[in-house]
């Protein structure tokens, strides 16, 4: 706290005093205010702040201080491997859809942006396999909890982008045996779901045993039997509505012991597939987390 010492004088000569003394703090305080008021931001600062962010796991507060940076300073090296990190946050976050919609923004540019769309066209010049890569990792991300058959489209997709990346990429080896074993996979056991829906007709339960569904297949023979049963002893007692009843209920047994076989075969293939997925992503690093994230992007500045 200032304090203001005044020597006996005139009462005009004290209110002279008085007014300079709160003009002088008036001016100290202005100036004090201003240097508060003054941020430095420093781009080596921001950068190391939004990268403690995503270690720590904090991918939504790591994508403000990319954002940050970017905005700040937008000619920085580190602004273009902001935008990646970005797109890694989203994933990181279990956003695919928010990834693809950043990575899509960034390969369209600014607006008034002239020539052919791609990587080459925006801040990104130079990482563009960075992107594809990015990209392709979206898409396999994207419909993971999906049934197999409806991810296919989002897997040629990513497969057509690895593609595209040039053979002096750094990842380049790992990125091309991922393609390989997905273009030439091994035979995987399957199983024909006509011949699961055939079976459980002939014989009800049969079909979901074909599939490796014992329990399934067990029930379905016991029950349908046990309505079957009572639907003929009903008709032959002239029990016309029990037998009725009877006759619907094992009908529906019937049919729906078809139906069960034939979507097991469908989830039989499905899982082996996903599971081949799953372990080739796995084998060459096309995941979101562990060494196929830090290996791709990892930047020294």
């Amino acid at each position: 706290m200032a304090l203001l010492t005044l020597a006996l004088r005139p009462p005009g000569a004290i209110a002279q005093a008085e007014g300079r003394a709160q003009q002088e703090g008036q001016a100290r305080g202005d100036g004090r205010a201003q240097e508060e008021e003054r941020i430095v931001l420093d781009e080596a600062a921001v950068w190391d702040f939004a990268e403690s962010l995503y270690r720590a796991g904090e991918y939504y507060r790591a994508i403000s201080e990319y954002k940050r940076l970017i905005h700040f300073f937008p000619r920085s090296p580190q602004a273009t491997e902001a935008q990646l990190r970005i797109g890694l946050a989203y994933l990181q976050g279990a956003e695919p859809e928010r990834a693809l919609e950043h990575i899509a923004a960034l390969r369209q540019g600014p607006e008034d942006t002239e020539g052919p769309e791609g990587p080459e066209d925006t801040a990104l010049a130079g990482r563009g396999d960075d992107l594809r890569y990015l990209l392709g990792l979206s898409l396999l991300e994207r419909d993971r909890g999906r049934p197999y058959p409806l991810r296919l489209e989002g897997i040629e997709a990513a497969l057509a982008e690895f593609r595209a990346i040039a053979p002096d990429w750094p990842e380049r080896s790992r990125v091309a045996g991922f393609v390989e074993a997905m273009e030439q996979p091994p035979e995987l056991p399957e199983k024909s779901p006509f011949l699961a829906g055939t079976f459980s007709a002939v014989i009800p339960g049969t079909g979901s045993a074909y599939v490796g569904r014992w329990s399934e297949a067990a029930l379905a023979f016991f029950l349908t039997g046990v309505f079957i049963y009572a639907t003929v002893t009903s008709f032959e007692r002239d029990q016309v509505a029990a037998g009725t009843v009877f006759g619907a209920l094992a009908l529906a047994f019937y049919g729906g012991s078809i139906w069960a076989a034939v979507g097991g075969a469908h989830k039989f293939n499905d899982r082996h597939r996903t599971e081949y997925l799953a372990q080739q992503r796995t084998k060459f690093g096309i995941v979101v987390r562990g060494r196929g994230v830090g290996a791709a992007f990892e930047r020294n500045f």
